[in-house]
């Protein structure tokens, strides 16, 4: 298989027109149609298919969960939603990945190559960003190198954030959301304030987790993420 055709099914014509976006930069994808609700959808593939949907969750009429259950059990499905709680129920369905909006490109192709293993025949997408393992930082009068590796957690301060490594801190004067573009996958953001490095994770209690002997709030909304991401690693 050299291409994987797509379907997105979406009530938001600017979600759909961000996902259209996103796969036309992709060459090994295909975009097969755009449906607006589910009914749309189920009638086209009734006759027709695609490899891969895009499947918004909250939908009129007929959700993106209702519509997940009457489809062929081998269908591969990505969710999209605007709402984080409703990130562990779609893993229930056996969805390759769960997509917050508003979808970025790196998130976007993070999920592709996800959705590339399923398919024997076709090689995985080049990232959206060759990320190497490091970072420069500006912090007052200098610029310093870090390891991605060696970050155990991000904390915003209005203006600037913290980068909290073993031996210490480093502020810089960098808002939170453009520093989370540039942080590869295993960066998640627990809470408005805390952006955590997965493999410095050591437990989760309650609505927290344990990074050394720092214990950083987990908030409601950030959670159900959190948890998808500690379930796909679940033994």
């Amino acid at each position: 298989m050299n291409t994987i055709t797509c379907l997105i099914v979406d009530d938001e014509p600017n979600a759909v027109q961000l996902l259209e976006d996103h796969i036309r930069k992709v060459p090994r994808l295909v975009l097969k149609q755009k449906c607006y609700d589910a009914f749309e959808a189920l009638a086209f593939l009734q006759s027709d298919q695609a490899d891969l949907l895009f499947l918004d969750i909250q939908m009129p009429g007929l959700s993106g969960m209702e519509m997940a259950t009457f489809l062929n059990k081998e269908q591969r499905i990505i969710f999209t939603t605007a709402f984080a709680n409703y990130a562990l129920e779609g893993y229930e369905y056996n969805a390759i990945d769960y997509l917050l909006k508003p979808v970025t490109f790196k998130r976007f192709v993070q999920a592709i190559n996800k959705a590339v293993l399923s398919f024997p025949a076709v090689m995985p997408v080049a990232p959206a960003e060759n990320l190497p393992d490091y970072i420069f930082i500006k912090s007052g009068k200098q610029i310093i190198k870090i390891a991605y590796i060696d970050i155990l957690f991000i904390e915003a301060l209005k203006e600037y954030v913290n980068i909290v490594l073993p031996d210490g801190k480093v502020l810089a004067y960098k808002r939170m959301k453009d520093l989370e573009e540039q942080l590869p996958e295993n960066f998640i953001r627990i809470h408005n304030s805390y952006i955590i490095n997965i493999r410095h994770l050591e437990k989760i209690v309650d609505n927290h987790v344990m990074i050394g002997n720092m214990k950083l709030p987990v908030s409601s909304s950030c959670r159900p993420q959190l948890l998808a991401m500690i379930n796909r690693r679940l033994l």
